[in-house]
């Protein structure tokens, strides 16, 4: 029984190889193993680099704004005459909007997700300019605001008219009440309590205060100059001037229709200002989006073409070696070597190589995030996407070995020695 095992152990391919003399071979094709090797590296290093960094791209693209954003869209009327009336034409525009069947509620505001809009304020809950402060984006909505964005109110209650303030740019009169985002609530008081937030005073910019009325779950903010897009805060202000932005929320289905009506009964109802810049929010967020698209698309047509010039090359080198070596294959089948001998070998062999590639290559790799970090404030490149990139240039590896592999198994010991 004891002899039995010990002949199948000997008949193992791999337990019969002889890893020296194979090694010796592929280091005397030194200018082909070493184009094979570095070519590998540069693929390790790209792919999993260029990975990380489309997987990033993908999260900024797919994060949630917190609105509507497939049923909005955005409009702007300009008033261009001597007796334009700002407040009294965006009263009227907006009293007539919310009446239409298939609008569910409009605002009118200058700032929303992806506009590029917005001021930026300094919150904290004790006062004082020696105090912490959570940075928040600002936005002014009226008591319609919270529908018309579609965002979630969480906790407390919307803004009620009359703690609404109608303003010029000039009036600086500040709010008694303000909502929040629940990024905002867990930054400033370091809790997921909702409900106990709700009342309490903050103070904002070191000169104003007022009482948390609202939180809302999510509302991302117009741009993020600080890593902070979730960071936002909503006053009951609405700023009156000759030019409005007006973001409207439609029911579901009923958004290109509604565009197109709203747009004619603007048009025709005060002939004292034009109405421009009809937009869907989907359509700016892909305009604002469209360098992170670009860049994915780009980072993945490179990834594809090395991983093809990599699987290109190893399939080369293989097929060159068996095409070289098909006297030497004829030998060692002659003098008792099988099939799967033959096949083990160059698979043997394509290992060395690619593992000598992956040894460099995980150096580049590494060496090629430490510069982006330093140059384009990236993150640090996580190990797994360097393991994901090891494991599918092994499986690219044998793959592209595969055909030139089989070919050398099946040569005839007879022919080949024959054709010598």
């Amino acid at each position: 029984m004891k002899m039995n095992v010990k002949t199948n152990v000997n008949r193992l391919p791999f337990s019969r190889m002889a890893l020296r003399p194979m090694i010796s071979t592929l280091l005397r094709q030194k200018y082909a193993m070493s184009m094979l090797v570095l070519q590998i590296a540069l693929t390790l290093a790209v792919i999993s680099n260029g990975l990380f960094i489309v997987s990033q791209r993908l999260e900024i693209l797919q994060r949630a704004s917190g609105i509507d954003e497939p049923h909005t869209f955005v409009l702007s009327s300009s008033g261009f005459t001597e007796n334009f009336n700002p407040q009294t034409s965006m009263q009227t525009d907006l009293a007539e909007l919310r009446q239409m069947p298939n609008i569910i509620n409009a605002v009118a505001t200058y700032s929303f997700p992806y506009s590029g809009s917005s001021d930026w304020d300094e919150l904290q809950t004790v006062a004082g300019s020696d105090q912490n402060t959570v940075p928040a984006a600002s936005y002014k909505l009226d008591e319609h605001g919270i529908e018309a964005l579609g965002l979630s109110l969480i906790a407390g209650e919307n803004f009620s008219p009359s703690e609404v303030l109608w303003q010029t740019e000039s009036n600086k009169t500040f709010p008694s009440v303000v909502i929040i985002t629940s990024s905002v609530a867990r930054n400033l008081f370091n809790t997921s309590n909702w409900s106990s937030v709700v009342g309490k005073t903050i103070f904002i910019n070191s000169a104003h205060n007022a009482v948390i009325k609202g939180i809302v779950d999510q509302l991302q903010a117009p741009w993020d100059p600080v890593g902070q897009i979730e960071n936002s805060i909503i006053y009951p202000r609405v700023i009156t001037r000759n030019s409005a932005r007006y973001l409207i929320r439609t029911k579901p289905t009923m958004l290109q229709t509604t565009i197109a009506d709203v747009e004619r009964y603007l048009a025709m109802s005060n002939q004292q200002r034009m109405i421009r810049k009809v937009q869907r929010i989907e359509t700016i967020k892909k305009q604002v989006y469209g360098p992170d698209i670009a860049a994915i698309t780009i980072l993945l047509v490179v990834i594809t073409a090395l991983t093809i010039i990599a699987a290109m090359g190893i399939a080369g080198v293989a097929s060159f070696n068996v095409l070289k070596r098909h006297k030497q294959i004829g030998i060692r089948r002659a003098l008792g070597a099988n099939k799967m001998d033959i096949l083990s070998h160059f698979f043997a062999e394509n290992i060395i190589q690619t593992s000598c590639g992956i040894f460099i290559g995980c150096i580049l790799a590494v060496g090629l995030n430490v510069f982006l970090v330093a140059q384009y404030a990236l993150p640090k490149l996580p190990i797994g996407y360097i393991l994901m990139a090891v494991f599918c240039l092994y499986v690219l590896g044998i793959l592209a070995t595969l055909k030139p592999a089989l070919k050398a198994m099946n040569v005839s010991p007879a022919q080949a020695t024959r054709n010598q």
